[in-house]
């Protein structure tokens, strides 16, 4: 499946984003015309030359420069410039790479980034995303391969029941690669810009998306985000749950997590896939491995739990809370808030996590190349 005939640099840009492993919108074997133009937006005539040299996987300063034909010194100061502007990305500044999943999100969380792309990359964006359907491959394989998954605040757990270390957001921030920084969320913004945002005074976009390890380090490099101590981000997590936002990270159980998203139903990249679009993609996100249960005793049936399912898997019945366990996804929102804590979180094994990301990365690559 390559209509690619590699005419010029956009083109040899777009061939190799295909080794990502959710490769790129494809329609009828052939690129979407709206995520071409994307691309086109996002990389001058002068950039893609340089960047049509770039791969998925990280290359060196070194390499890159004997690719250009250029001395080392000179293609440190492009690239950097290029990286500075959010349309490559780099690894301590010594390694530079193409970012085909990446540059969906950091165009709308990196200021620099959203000057260029700005109303009409949001629009292409939407047609490529929603309208051809990328978002089953950005959210989960061809096979039901989810890329992330969701991962509950430890106040939404039973108390009696098994809290793993690497399946809670607290111990995810204490245990996770620092910096923890924190920056606007890119799935609310790009819905503002189009004045399409129903959560509209619900959720903030400002200061609400987390980034951790080297990920987060490299907006702090560029002026951008605010780094957050364990403790804050720990406060910052409670305070989201509150107001309802739905916690994500990638499907695996390594500490090395780039981002933790907060998600809400109506922009979220994610959830969207199950929540907005006619089309579901129940994989969207992989459940966690918990799931609500209410103690019919405790509940009085206030309903709020029924309001605060974004995966409409709760009901009132008899004026009692039930929960559907095959629609439940295991986030906890609804035991958050419950007034009596009749409804929590109990440990059900239902998503087998990856060891880490390399694994779940040659996973997905695979089942969508079968």
């Amino acid at each position: 499946m390559n209509d690619l005939k590699k005419n010029n640099a956009y083109d040899q840009i777009l061939e190799n984003m295909r080794e990502y492993p959710q490769n790129i919108p494809i329609i009828d074997d052939k690129v979407s015309d709206a995520f071409k133009a994307y691309i086109e937006l996002l990389f001058t005539p002068e950039e893609a030359e340089i960047a049509q040299y770039l791969k998925v996987k990280p290359q060196s300063i070194r390499i890159l420069a004997k690719k250009l034909g250029k001395e080392k010194e000179d293609v440190e100061k492009i690239l950097e410039d290029m990286t500075e502007k959010g349309i490559i990305q780099d690894i301590g500044g010594y390694s530079y790479f193409l970012t085909m999943a990446h540059l969906l999100n950091v165009g709308y969380k990196y200021s620099k980034a959203l000057e260029r792309l700005g109303e009409k990359g949001a629009e292409l964006y939407e047609k490529f995303f929603i309208h051809d359907k990328f978002y089953k491959r950005y959210e989960s394989s061809d096979a039901g391969t989810s890329l992330m998954r969701v991962v509950p605040v430890e106040h939404s757990i039973k108390y009696e029941t098994e809290i793993l270390n690497v399946e809670e957001v607290h111990k995810i921030l204490e245990q996770c690669q620092k910096p923890i920084v924190i920056t606007d969320c890119p799935c609310r913004k790009r819905t503002e810009i189009l004045g399409k945002r129903e959560c509209k005074g619900k959720f903030p976009i400002e200061n609400s998306c987390f980034q951790l390890g080297f990920f987060g380090s490299y907006f702090l490099r560029r002026g951008e985000g605010k780094e957050l101590s364990i403790e804050e981000a720990k406060e910052l997590v409670d305070k989201f749950s509150e107001l309802g936002l739905i916690f994500t990270t990638e499907n695996h159980e390594n500490v090395n997590h780039q981002v933790l998203c907060c998600c809400c139903e109506c922009c979220c990249s994610l959830l969207r896939g199950m929540t907005r679009f006619e089309d579901k993609n129940e994989n969207c996100v992989a459940k966690s491995n918990y799931v609500s249960k209410v103690e019919k005793d405790l509940c009085k049936g206030c309903g709020i739990c029924v309001e605060r399912c974004v995966f409409n898997a709760i009901t009132l019945n008899d004026k009692k809370a039930s929960v559907n366990p095959e629609k439940c996804y295991g986030c906890g929102l609804c035991a958050v808030t419950c007034p009596t804590e009749a409804i929590r979180l109990h440990r059900e094994e239902r998503n087998k996590l990856f060891k880490n990301p390399a694994i779940l990365q040659n996973t997905i690559y695979k089942e969508n190349r079968e």
